[in-house]
Formats: C-alpha cells, sequence, structure tokens
C-alpha cells in the first residue's frame, strides 16, 4: 500500500467536504444539541451557525496540512478544493 494509491483529487475532495459537516455534526452533540433538522434548533443556531462552519473547516486545514507534510499533493489539493465552500458559507453568515 503505497502513498500513491491513494493520492487522488477526488478521494480529497470528498473528506473535505464530508469533515467539516462530521465536524460540526459531532460538535452540535457534544453541547446538546442532538436535533439539528428541527426548525426550534436551526432558529437557536441560526447567530453561531458561520462561527461552527468555521470551527469545522480547522479540523480539515490540519488535515490538509498533514498531507502535505507527508507529500500527498493531490490528496491534499482535493482536501483544500473541499475548504472552499464552507469558508464561503462562513463568510457569508458570519
Amino acid at each position: 500500500m503505497t502513498a500513491t494509491k491513494w493520492d487522488s483529487f477526488w478521494l480529497g475532495l470528498a473528506i473535505g467536504i464530508l469533515l467539516p459537516a462530521l465536524f460540526c455534526l459531532a460538535y452540535a452533540h457534544t453541547i446538546g444539541l442532538q436535533h439539528l433538522w428541527q426548525e426550534e434548533m436551526y432558529e437557536m443556531l441560526k447567530p453561531v451557525i458561520g462561527r461552527m462552519l468555521l470551527l469545522g473547516t480547522f479540523a480539515n486545514m490540519a488535515v490538509m496540512f498533514l498531507l502535505y507534510e507527508l507529500n500527498v499533493w493531490k490528496l491534499a489539493k482535493g482536501v483544500l478544493v473541499g475548504i472552499i465552500p464552507y469558508m464561503t458559507a462562513a463568510i457569508i453568515l458570519l
């Protein structure tokens, strides 16, 4: 199992899109918001949703820099591109 086998832009993009969402859901679960799909929870989270998205991108950045240090360039590029929608949404919602 070499690093080049897993060095794929599309795999990095999938990781980059899923990781912040999972991180935000895990964070919401730890602060006691298990039912995010209800309207009341969305109204309660509305002021902090931008900050939660930004917090989720930090986990993605850590993974990207780890992949950068491991010289897995295509995978790191995919993770970086996956961050862009979350950063855009976080900037708009802040």
